[in-house]
């Protein structure tokens, strides 16, 4: 569980101090902040009305008791906030997602001593001409997220599941962002399963990290790159005590 913590530092290195990384960064994140800016505030503010007159017709009123009426639609309105940030999140995910791709690829050679390439234009190149399999890969994974999106929103009316929402969740936005490495090392759906489960407490607590930080306004759109970093840099991590056990 202490990787959790100590990769924190060497994800955000391998971001900000690798200047062809930092470019890959920040293309996307500004992209990011500009929709964000343009759609993110009334999108957000219009799903949460939306889920708020939801919450008081079907699932408490200020008839149940005060406090009671506070602590559901607090939680509940909480969920759904997470549910709308990450819905956004999708969307940067696409425009990030070929910058994304080369990251991660960069940061494993890095630590794997393969040697890298420093020079811009070629980096670059590399994120547009793996820009459709990158795509359709993130589509098919867009895919399955919003399938089990809807299936959090249904548990979110049911309060003795919220644990089980959250807890699903923050292993969503894990494998979000471990798919990066799995795909690039053609791993069955099986085997990331099978990763996911075998790690699940770690990846939980991390993804619940990162839930938090794409609740934050503009924020948000620094996570895809972030997050990318730090689960290859997790996954590595924990690949290389493998084999040195």
């Amino acid at each position: 569980m202490k990787d959790v913590f100590s990769t924190w530092p060497i994800a955000l290195r391998y971001i900000f101090k690798d200047p062809i990384n930092f470019i890959l960064f920040l293309i996307p994140a500004l992209l990011s902040i500009l929709v964000y800016i343009i759609l993110g505030y009334y999108f957000l503010t219009s799903s949460l009305d939306w889920a708020q007159a939801l919450i008081f017709k079907y699932v408490v009123s200020k008839n149940n008791g005060m406090i009671l009426y506070y602590v559901i639609t607090g939680l509940l309105m909480f969920l759904f906030y997470l549910l709308v940030s990450w819905t956004f999140i999708l969307l940067i995910g696409l425009i990030s997602a070929p910058f994304n791709d080369v990251i991660s690829r960069r940061i494993e050679q890095k630590m794997r001593g393969t040697p890298v390439s420093g020079d811009r234009s070629k980096n670059l190149k590399a994120v547009f001409s793996g820009l459709l399999k990158t795509l359709v890969n993130e589509l098919k994974k867009v895919l399955v997220i919003l399938i089990i999106t809807v299936v959090a929103t249904v548990l979110n009316f049911i309060p003795i599941l919220y644990p089980v929402v959250l807890i699903l969740l923050a292993l969503l936005m894990s494998s979000q962002y471990l798919d990066y490495t799995w795909s690039r090392h053609d791993m069955p759906a099986g085997q990331c399963f099978k990763d996911l489960l075998k790690f699940a407490p770690s990846y939980a607590l991390s993804g619940m990290m990162f839930l938090v930080l794409i609740a934050v306004p503009f924020i948000n759109a620094l996570v895809p790159a972030i997050a990318t970093s730090y689960y290859t840099v997790l996954w590595n991590k924990r690949q290389a005590k493998l084999i040195s056990a």
